[in-house]
């Protein structure tokens, strides 16, 4: 029984047997239905995600990082999520390290993925430490890049966690954690880019944005510590602000250019009718941004007798 999950990546499918003599609208209906079987898989993992997300909300809140470990689609996924994170919650305690990075971002450059003392060097390079989680990502789970930077963290200390679709991998047997999201075969045998791929998306957005929630870093389902760095983001924290607030979208932009464009600050300063230095005060004397927020909003409800919470939600 062991032995029938094994290389579960690498086997064929029967599914899409002979799909090269395939019209086209049956090898786009044969992808899609493969493609359904995905987000059932990862919803199975949803106990072992939990697990995940408390040993990052913890080391997060002790000074620690989220790191992100793998070579080829894996390596890419989880530096696409680190990098979103930061204009998207305002932390930079998400890294994403890849094989053969910065070429192999844009080149495929397979050779590095061959080789685990890379992984250390990498690692050592951005100067892993105890207080990190390292998230091994493999498809398979035998990639000797990610299983030498598992072990590596092992060895310091650091908590790991493995993301892979591989039941038999010896990178769930090395993690504390192991989220294996079993997709079965390809559609085109081994091409893990594609159902492994998107599990291993969905895993990493489901980690990272619920570990970000737990640590105050979203109010109610608002992107509250955006970072206003174009027109797009500018014109999103203005929406926002003005909803929360009951301001004018014009009331809205003067707060958001008074606060220095510091969405938390700005809504502290139009809910309780303070300076930017008291909003500023006033977030960092809280455990986190939420909390500070849902106080003073809970504060500005009783002042006119009402207990609605933002955005509609119910009492917290």
């Amino acid at each position: 029984m062991r032995r029938r999950h094994e290389r579960i990546t690498e086997k064929e499918n029967p599914v899409s047997a002979s799909l090269d003599t395939k019209p086209t609208r049956e090898i786009l209906r044969i992808i899609n239905r493969e493609d359904h079987r995905v987000a059932p898989a990862v919803a199975k993992v949803l106990p072992q995600l939990a697990r995940a997300v408390d040993l990052t909300v913890k080391a997060l809140t002790e000074g620690g990082r989220l790191i992100y470990l793998g070579a080829g689609t894996s390596g890419r996924l989880g530096v696409l999520d680190a990098a979103e994170c930061i204009p998207t919650f305002g932390t930079d305690r998400l890294v994403g390290v890849m094989a053969g990075a910065p070429e192999a971002m844009f080149r495929p450059t397979e050779v590095s993925e061959d080789n685990p003392r890379q992984a250390v060097r990498d690692l050592r390079r951005i100067k892993l430490q105890r207080r990190d989680v390292l998230v091994g990502i493999s498809a398979s789970g035998r990639t000797p890049y990610t299983l030498g930077g598992v072990r590596y963290a092992r060895r310091l200390g650091a908590k790991t966690i493995a993301v892979t679709s591989n039941p038999e991998a010896p990178l769930a047997r090395l993690a504390n954690v192991a989220i294996v999201s079993v997709v079965g075969p390809e559609v085109i045998a081994g091409s893990t880019r594609m159902k492994a791929g998107t599990a291993q998306k969905l895993v990493l957005n489901l980690l990272s944005t619920a570990s970000m929630v737990r640590l105050g870093r979203v109010l109610s389902n608002w992107m509250i510590n955006v970072q206003l760095k174009n027109r797009k983001l500018r014109a999103r924290a203005k929406a926002i602000l003005a909803k929360a607030a009951g301001v004018s979208p014009a009331r809205a932009a003067k707060a958001i250019r008074e606060s220095e464009e510091q969405l938390p600050v700005a809504l502290l300063m139009l809910w309780k009718d303070v300076s930017k230095e008291q909003a500023l005060r006033l977030l960092g004397e809280g455990p986190n941004t939420a909390s500070v927020l849902r106080a003073a909003w809970a504060a500005r409800r009783r002042a006119v007798g009402r207990s609605e919470t933002p955005a509609g939600g119910g009492q917290s």
